[in-house]
């Protein structure tokens, strides 16, 4: 397995954002069991999906690598953009807001190195594979 620090990086800052909410969420009194079980339902999304991309980068080809890290690095953006403007626009104490503005920054750019980096092997993958196969057919 090569080394991918960027896809390794945004499995790791998913889990530790995304996997630790679940208990803050079932220790929030103020949430009613729907609200508890609907933001579970999230946590467990970015976990199912940081998994993904675990068993990708363990044991998948170029394009399953590319596939998982792309779908959780989608994902991350669009939940964080969603998320963040809603955040902001609320009223919440400003230093939530810096909080969570920060974890959805951190997030994005994780995404977009990881994807980017992805890419990167995958079109890799992609030239050796055409040179491989052309190789054959010359010899």
């Amino acid at each position: 397995m090569r080394r991918r620090p960027f896809a390794f990086a945004l499995v790791a800052w998913t889990f530790f954002v995304w996997t630790t909410r679940i208990g803050n969420i079932w220790r929030d009194a103020d949430l009613d069991t729907g609200e508890k079980v609907g933001r579970t339902g999230l946590a467990l999304s970015f976990t199912l999906l940081a998994i993904g991309v675990v068993v990708a980068l363990w044991r998948g080809s170029a394009r399953a690598r590319l596939v998982a890290v792309g779908a959780l690095a989608a994902w991350s953006t669009g939940v964080w953009v969603v998320r963040d403007v809603s955040i902001l626009a609320a009223d919440h104490e400003v230093g939530f807001k810096v909080v969570h503005t920060v974890l959805a920054v951190v997030s994005i750019v994780l995404s977009a190195l990881a994807w980017r980096e992805a890419r990167r092997v995958e079109t890799s993958a992609a030239g050796d594979r055409a040179v491989d196969e052309s190789y054959s057919r010359t010899a």
